[in-house]
């Protein structure tokens, strides 16, 4: 698998893969990512400012995070508490290829991401996901992830909404 940043080329597989996530969290009954976002417009402003990441196999593209630097307003306030504060990189929009869930791709998509980002002299990483997005609380969880609290999204098509907040410290390298 090659990590690498994603470029306009990749936009139609990760649409592709955005559009059978949202269709696997409405069979669910799951909210998240029902009202819009994200979209086609957001991931290539994101993949145009160097923002998108995705894991390649043989020429597909089969998984994708959003990573994103400096203060992220939604994380302003917590009803519990962050591990510090500490500059962090907060990872958004993880997508995994539907037929390919379950083969440890989101843990390698946080594990690459982690090394990225104590490349560029980060130590902590924050994310967050919905109450009912069981999987990926467990994917988190199972990464070395801890949930600090709850936290309500600000901006986008989900402004206001609830999610489970997560951090993580990042090993010193040895």
């Amino acid at each position: 698998m090659i990590y690498r940043l994603a470029v306009n080329e990749d936009l139609n597989q990760m649409m592709a893969m955005v559009d059978q996530a949202k269709a696997s969290f409405k069979a669910r009954g799951i909210d998240q990512w029902q009202k819009g976002e994200p979209n086609r417009e957001g991931l290539a402003a994101g993949a145009a400012k160097g923002q998108i990441r995705v894991l390649e196999e043989d020429g597909r593209v089969i998984g994708m995070i959003t990573l994103l630097e400096g203060r992220d307003p939604s994380y302003a306030k917590i009803d519990g508490a962050w591990l510090n504060d500490r500059p962090y990189v907060g990872f958004h929009r993880v997508c995994v290829a539907e037929d390919l869930k379950g083969r440890g791709i989101a843990a390698r998509l946080f594990s690459e991401s982690e090394a990225y980002s104590r490349s560029l002299g980060y130590e902590d990483i924050r994310i967050d996901t919905h109450p009912d997005n069981r999987s990926m609380q467990r994917a988190l969880e199972k990464s070395g992830y801890r949930s600090c609290g709850l936290i309500r999204l600000s901006g986008g098509s989900e402004d206001g909404e609830l999610r489970i907040a997560y951090q993580k410290t990042l090993q010193a390298r040895s």
